[in-house]
């Protein structure tokens, strides 16, 4: 049954959201455990010699400045930059391993979104836009991949450092520990009050660029339409005002972002300022050294940068929250036509005949009945015309045979099989449709017709493309069959691409036909010759044609005409004149004069 696909956003708690990320990307880390262990395994290492590097720091001070031995300092100093050598070799390790374990989690989220995307039904595009849907496919995947590739080796440093310099700074000296770590509930509480306005402000700009992109992608798809109509400054506005909204978007993040860590700057390094003072009061004291002094203060830097880090890690998790709840959306999106758990089989060697039992349909909840009550038995090799007045389901009716939707009522039937029983990839196999408004693919014109059936030879396609009557212009280029149609095929004129599309389903050789006019956009000699093709490719095979043409309602064994998405009239052409009906009156209307129009006018 088809149904209302309007995605609901996910809505996540704050305390819940660092497991949401990890539940979803856990399964898509696990393969790749051992290099995430080994990675971490030399991000400790380098944590450790940073750990190291103030202890390191205070025998120099105290050679230099306590026991005044130059052999000592030099030592010290040398050790020093030993350690930095082994930590830089433990950083490229570290950053690579996790760098390149992310890139690929990442090219795998994006291979299966993508997949996901094809499976889902037609209806979740008419929900959709195309710009919002690249815009999940690139610049929300790309935030995620700052969380894998950036932000997990960075938060796991950072915890490493916190709690190290804390234990460290606690052996030291407790009381300046304690005034280290008094700016942490404050740092905290900024974290929390902030983080949620990042996530929200970074969805919204995402959801502003994408519909910036939809319109982009509008005005270039039509770039013909919108040249022709002088249209070109209005869709250049439209596209500033989508900038502009996503612009003001983004300045209300960066507002929120430059407070946050404003904010966080002021308590952390006053925080350092204090602890100066206060360490500084016990070097005068004779308390400490100064090396010792200078030691804390690098543990306590080390501290106030870790809290400020992970605060700054903890606003960009949440941003990136936005776009994972975007992308695993899609991904959780159920296609509302699905294989059935155990597909039944068509039978072979035989051909199939198509059945309609009482079936209703509509497009959502909330709308009008497009089909009703639909009773038809087609036998196999019948070719059946569906005329009728624009709206009045004809297309609707077609679409179902591929179950690009589901009837809402009844069943349709194949071989005497519903189809929800059978296999869609068994089905649409079986079905070949020519749209009267073929789109083609951006490649050469081999590939497209060979889209028709994978892996047939370059001999079959030549023969498909004969039939067609595509072969005297496709030689006549340059390249041949090698030329590049370009985007949507648009180096073609409509009738070039109409015949393509007919050598690819000839090529596919399906046991059901469906056609949308195909041959609307010939030229008269063309047309005649293609329709030889289809007069041989009919033959034994159950056609439904979108008739809008005489002759091809003509050529059909029954005409159905459809009014409002009924069947008001069913019989051959002659039978429908003399029924004088909806039929007749169309007749009459639109072929009175077809002797003098060098092309047939319309009949639906």
């Amino acid at each position: 049954m088809s149904k209302d696909v309007a995605p609901t956003r996910l809505r996540v708690p704050p305390i819940q959201v660092p497991l949401f990320v990890f539940r979803r990307l856990w399964p898509r880390l696990r393969p790749h455990r051992w290099m995430l262990a080994a990675a971490t395994l030399f991000l400790v290492l380098s944590g450790g010699i940073g750990l190291a590097f103030p202890v390191v720091v205070r025998h120099l001070m105290d050679a230099a400045f306590v026991e005044l031995d130059r052999s000592l300092l030099n030592r010290v100093a040398l050790l020093l930059l030993g350690l930095f050598a082994v930590q830089a070799l433990f950083n490229f390790l570290q950053v690579y391993l996790l760098g390149a374990t992310g890139e690929r989690i990442v090219a795998g989220i994006r291979k299966d979104l993508f997949t996901h995307l094809l499976s889902l039904s037609p209806d979740f595009f008419t929900e959709r836009t195309t710009g919002e849907l690249t815009s999940r496919l690139t610049s929300d995947v790309v935030r995620l991949q700052g969380v894998l590739s950036y932000q997990i080796s960075e938060l796991l440093r950072q915890l490493l450092y916190l709690v190290g310099a804390i234990v460290l700074l606690t052996l030291m000296h407790r009381q300046l520990t304690f005034t280290t770590l008094a700016v942490a509930p404050a740092v905290v509480f900024f974290g929390m009050f902030f983080g949620r306005r990042l996530r929200r402000s970074s969805t919204e700009v995402q959801d502003r660029i994408a519909e910036a992109n939809t319109v982009a992608e509008e005005s270039i798809v039509q770039i013909r339409t919108v040249q022709s109509f002088v249209r070109e400054p209005v869709e250049a506005n439209r596209y500033a005002e989508g900038i502009n909204a996503s612009l003001r978007a983004a300045l209300r993040r960066a507002l929120t972002r430059g407070v946050f860590f404003g904010m966080i700057t002021l308590v952390t390094f006053g925080g350092i300022a204090v602890v100066l003072w206060q360490g500084g009061r016990l070097v005068l004291a004779g308390e400490i050294t100064g090396g010792q002094l200078v030691s804390f203060l690098l543990y306590a830097v080390m501290v106030a940068a870790a809290i400020t880090s992970l605060a700054s890690l903890w606003g960009g998790y949440q941003e990136a929250q936005g776009s994972a709840e975007r992308v695993f959306e899609l991904l959780d999106q159920q296609p509302t036509v699905a294989d059935p758990p155990q597909p039944r089989s068509l039978s072979a060697g035989r051909r199939w005949g198509l059945a309609f039992r009482n079936v209703w349909f509509r497009y959502a909840p909330n709308l009008p009945w497009a089909l009703k009550e639909i009773d038809l038995v087609i036998p196999p090799g019948q070719v059946v015309a569906l005329v009728g007045p624009s709206g009045a389901g004809k297309s609707t009716l077609a679409g179902l045979v591929s179950r690009f939707w589901d009837p809402t009522r009844g069943v349709i039937a194949l071989d005497d099989i519903d189809l929800r029983e059978l296999c869609l990839a068994d089905l649409r196999s079986a079905v070949g449709i020519v749209p009267q408004e073929p789109m083609l693919f951006g490649t050469t014109i081999e590939e497209n017709i060979a889209f028709g059936r994978q892996g047939a030879s370059r001999e079959e396609i030549e023969a498909v493309t004969h039939a067609a009557h595509a072969a005297e212009f496709v030689e006549r280029l340059p390249d041949g069959y090698e030329s590049l149609v370009g985007e949507r095929g648009v180096k073609l004129s409509v009738g070039q691409r109409q015949r393509i599309a007919i050598a690819r389903v000839l090529l596919k050789d399906p046991e059901v036909l469906i056609l949308d006019e195909a041959t609307s956009s010939l030229d008269t000699e063309s047309e005649r010759l293609v329709e030889q093709a289809f007069e041989e490719l009919m033959q034994g095979r159950t056609t439904l044609i979108i008739a809008h043409r005489l002759s091809t309602v003509q050529r059909a064994d029954r005409v159905l005409v459809l009014e409002r998405g009924r069947v008001v009239e069913t019989g051959t052409h002659s039978q429908l004149l003399r029924q004088e009906g909806l039929y007749a009156r169309l007749h009459a209307g639109q072929f009175r004069d077809e002797r003098a129009p060098a092309r047939e006018p319309s009949l639906g």
